[in-house]
């Protein structure tokens, strides 16, 4: 069975995330892996309490999120140097998160999401702080400085790739267009940074990191777009469109609003939209009626699509 182009498909998207999601998913810092220090938001939110789309509630969206703040106080590098650190209060910082996982995990089998979800965004909260104390202590803008500074050279490397790329392939379109926007993002971040105001430039900077990416990868791809996918059932194709809304959920989450301003009523109609569509997707995939789940998740991701672009964001789709 054959399925049209999708620019965006799971693997692309994985690319994206294994690089840019631990930032926004509570994950690690990519120079030490340890957690961040500067963003104390729950993992797998979509960065403002203003923004928390239909799916943050679904149960098992909480428990992916269980399990990341697991992975996080337990095996992370930044829980071992905080272990090894000597620092009793930051080891009591990371105890203290334990117990907010456990708490979590008690209040999410007696399906309390709610209350689970919570629990543990302070447990993440916790961890970041007994990292920053293992750290010895260093400020919140010194990190925020060393974060942006980090940022901004892959940032300069991506952007250079890109247009060695687009170059080479004589590529114009929409790689001109992403191209353009990543410049004029990544010159408005250097003003900000410039006038002090680096957390708002951080913001705008990993939007470049994003969209450069997106158009590396669509750029790569080039040679390759005229193929159809091939599947061996309506079930598999299924499983695929499953994945592939997934991720554009979490790019949902890791772009949107992360100053906390106020989501555009546009983007949340959009983001609604998705939402109720990946509801009817799942009830007819439960019932076995893959082709019209296909299609109904096709439109939801469509949704989620238009909401990443709304944002500022050009992703091909």
């Amino acid at each position: 069975m054959k399925s049209p182009l999708r620019l965006l498909g799971s693997s692309m998207l994985a690319i994206l995330l294994a690089s840019y999601g631990t930032h926004a998913l509570g994950g690690t810092d990519e120079a030490n892996d340890s957690p961040k220090a500067t963003r104390p938001q729950a993992a797998g939110e979509a960065g403002s309490p203003n923004l928390k789309s239909r799916w943050g509630s679904d149960k098992e969206q909480v428990q992916r999120r269980l399990v990341t703040l697991d992975t996080l106080v337990e095996k992370s590098s930044g829980a071992k140097k905080v272990a090894a650190s000597g620092n009793a209060e930051a080891i009591g910082l990371l105890e203290q998160a334990r117990g907010k996982r456990d708490q979590a995990r008690g209040l999410l089998n007696s399906g309390d999401l709610k209350g689970a979800s919570d629990r543990m965004g302070e447990g993440t909260s916790l961890v970041f702080e007994a990292v920053r104390k293992a750290d010895g202590g260093a400020t919140h803008a010194s990190k925020n400085v060393q974060d942006f500074d980090r940022r901004m050279k892959s940032v300069e490397a991506l952007t250079d790739a890109l247009d060695r790329i687009r170059k080479e392939k004589k590529a114009g379109g929409d790689s001109a267009k992403i191209s353009e926007q990543v410049h004029q993002m990544t010159s408005e971040a250097r003003a900000l940074s410039s006038k002090g105001d680096v957390e708002k430039g951080r913001v705008i900077l990993d939007k470049a990191y994003v969209t450069a990416k997106v158009g590396i990868e669509h750029l790569r791809r080039g040679d390759t777009l005229v193929r159809s996918l091939n599947f061996a059932t309506k079930e598999e194709e299924y499983r695929y469109e499953l994945d592939r809304n997934d991720t554009h959920q979490m790019l949902i989450g890791m772009l949107l609003n992360k100053d906390g301003g106020k989501p555009d009523p546009m983007i949340t109609k959009f983001i609604t939209q998705a939402a109720e569509l990946r509801r009817q997707a799942d009830q007819q995939g439960s019932a076995g009626k893959f082709a019209e789940a296909i299609k109904t998740l096709e439109d939801s991701t469509m949704e989620l699509i238009k909401a990443i672009r709304g944002s500022g964001i050009y992703i091909p789709g």
